[in-house]
C-alpha cells in the first residue's frame, strides 16, 4: 500500500513538473542564431532588397510582402555580412536630396550629389507558405509515465532569388524554411491585435518560425554571394606625387619602413561569344612605395621609385 501511494505522489509531481514546463516553454521551439559576421579580410557586398510577393494561402491581418521584406533587411544588416542599401524608400531619399538644395536650405551639412551606393546584388522574395495547424496530438514519455496533449505547428517557408544587378543574371535561389510548435493552450490565443514584426509577434509560433525562415534562407545567401577579398590600394596621392596615403593602417597590419609595388590597371580577359569575364590579368607594375607612417585606418607613404601613381592602383608585396 506505501508504495502504491509513492508511485502516486511520484506520479504526480512529475505531472507538475511536465505542467510547469510547458507553461514556462510556451513554444517548443528555439530561434536560429543570426548568422556569423563577416571576417575582417573580406569587403561586404552591397546588396539590396525588393518586395516579397505572397504566394501562400495566409489572408489574414498583416501585409506579408512588406513585412517579410523589412525583416529580411534588418536580419542582413545584423548578420554584418552586408552593406544594405535601401530600395524600397529610394523616392524619398532622392527628394530629400533634391529638396536640400532649395535656396531656402542652408548650405551648412548638405548631402553631397553622387554619393549614393549602388547595389551589387538584389535579393527578391515569394512567400510559399505561411501557416498554422493546430490539434495535433503531442506525446512527451518522462520514465515510466506518458503524458500527452495537444499541439500546433506553423510553418514559413520562402524563396529567395539573388540577381546580380551588373548582368541581371540570377546567381542563385535559395530556400528558407523553418517550423514550430507551441502547447495547445498557448495557440488558443488570438493574433488579433499582435503586430507583425514585433516582440509579441516573435514569442508565437508563427514568429518564431518566420524569424527561423529568414535566417535559414541567409545563411544560404551568404554560401551565394562570392566574397571578395579587401584589397590594399591607394587612397590618395597629392598634387605633386610626393606624399601617397593607402586605403589601411593599423587594422589592416601595415607597418613603417615596409615597402610596396605599385600595379597599374588590370584587364578583364572576357569570353567573345558570351562577353563573360573569364578572368583578371594584373596591371604592369609601376614603380614602389615605402609606407612612413601607420595611423588606425590610413598609412602615409612616399615613392621610392617609378611614377604615374594614382587613386585606385593596387599593391602588391615587393620582391
Amino acid at each position: 500500500m506505501k508504495k502504491q501511494i509513492n508511485k502516486i505522489f511520484i506520479k504526480i509531481h512529475l505531472t507538475i513538473i511536465f505542467s510547469a514546463l510547458i507553461i514556462s516553454s510556451g513554444c517548443m521551439t528555439r530561434m536560429i542564431a543570426p548568422a556569423k559576421p563577416l571576417p575582417d579580410d573580406f569587403v561586404p557586398p552591397v546588396i539590396s532588397v525588393s518586395t516579397f510577393e505572397n504566394r501562400s494561402n495566409f489572408g489574414g491581418q498583416w501585409k506579408l510582402g512588406d513585412g517579410m521584406a523589412d525583416l529580411l533587411t534588418s536580419e542582413l544588416v545584423i548578420s554584418e555580412n552586408f552593406v544594405v542599401v535601401d530600395r524600397q524608400q529610394i523616392h524619398r531619399i532622392v527628394g530629400e536630396i533634391d529638396m536640400q538644395r532649395d535656396p531656402h536650405f542652408r548650405k551648412e551639412g548638405r548631402a553631397d550629389d553622387g554619393r549614393l551606393k549602388g547595389a551589387h546584388y538584389l535579393i527578391r522574395g515569394v512567400i510559399n507558405d505561411f501557416s498554422q495547424t493546430s490539434g495535433s496530438s503531442l506525446w512527451f514519455r518522462i520514465k515510466n509515465l506518458l503524458m500527452g496533449g495537444n499541439a500546433s505547428k506553423a510553418r514559413v517557408s520562402l524563396t529567395l532569388t539573388i540577381v546580380n544587378v551588373e548582368s541581371g543574371e540570377i546567381v542563385d535561389s535559395v530556400q528558407g524554411s523553418a517550423y514550430a510548435r507551441a502547447r495547445g493552450a498557448y495557440v488558443e490565443g488570438e493574433y488579433k491585435g499582435v503586430r507583425f514584426g514585433g516582440d509579441v509577434f516573435f514569442a508565437t509560433p508563427i514568429g518564431i518560425a518566420t524569424a527561423n525562415a529568414i535566417r535559414s534562407g541567409i545563411k544560404e545567401i551568404i554560401k551565394k554571394i562570392p566574397r571578395n577579398n579587401w584589397t590594399p590600394m591607394i587612397a590618395k596621392v597629392s598634387a605633386t606625387g610626393q606624399f601617397i596615403i593607402i586605403n589601411g593602417g593599423e587594422d589592416r597590419g601595415f607597418q613603417q619602413n615596409e615597402v610596396y609595388a605599385i600595379r597599374g590597371e588590370s584587364e578583364p580577359v572576357t569570353d567573345p561569344s558570351t562577353g563573360d569575364i573569364l578572368s583578371i590579368l594584373p596591371g604592369p607594375i609601376l614603380g614602389t612605395i615605402k609606407i612612413t607612417t601607420v595611423e588606425k585606418k590610413i598609412s602615409h607613404a612616399i615613392p621610392v621609385s617609378g611614377k604615374g601613381f594614382k587613386r585606385g592602383q593596387i599593391l602588391s608585396p615587393a620582391d
